[in-house]
């Protein structure tokens, strides 16, 4: 794999990153907030981690 080439966790990290990025812009101006990028690096490592932890569950229990 070259130097360029993104592995599958990092494209779905990047994709995770965009979605939580759009809920958030959607979102600010009803809940009068001001989004900054650290707020969404936040949420993104939340919502991965929990996705991750969830899907370890699955298959733990499709066992």
């Amino acid at each position: 794999m070259s130097d360029n080439e993104e592995g599958p966790r990092e494209r779905l990290k990047a994709a995770v990153w965009y979605i939580v990025g759009e809920i958030c812009e959607s979102q600010k101006a009803d809940l009068n907030v001001v989004i900054t990028p650290q707020l969404i690096a936040s949420l993104t490592e939340l919502v991965y981690t929990q996705a991750e932890s969830l899907g370890r569950d699955l298959e733990m229990f499709a066992k």
